[in-house]
């Protein structure tokens, strides 16, 4: 038989920011990072250490936490996006508010 989830668990379990992967596939994505990026290894490199850093930390940090971390730079990261739309002088929002007040 199923566990019933209580409420919050329920809407945890529908909410997209939520991270599903494992730390070992977190891990992987860096490895194949950092391997796409040595094969430039003096062009790359600082791209190479700050993601064996980033490695690092994920190995270090307890799920939990990654899951919480995780859904916190999902949060700033599209609350970053439209603050940076909103200050792109000629961008797609600019011809927007052009067509809508034409």
């Amino acid at each position: 038989m199923e566990k019933k989830l209580t409420k919050n668990e329920y809407l945890d379990s529908l909410d997209p920011d939520n991270l599903n992967l494992e730390k070992k596939d977190l891990i992987n994505f860096c490895n194949k990072c950092i391997s796409e990026w040595s094969k430039n290894k003096r062009a790359n490199f600082k791209f190479i250490l700050s993601m064996e850093l980033i490695k690092s930390g994920v190995k270090l940090t307890p799920e939990d936490v990654l899951k919480t971390v995780w859904k916190k730079i999902l949060t700033w990261f599209w609350d970053l996006q439209f603050q940076n739309a909103l200050a792109e002088k000629d961008g797609m929002l600019k011809r927007l508010r052009e067509i809508g007040s034409g």
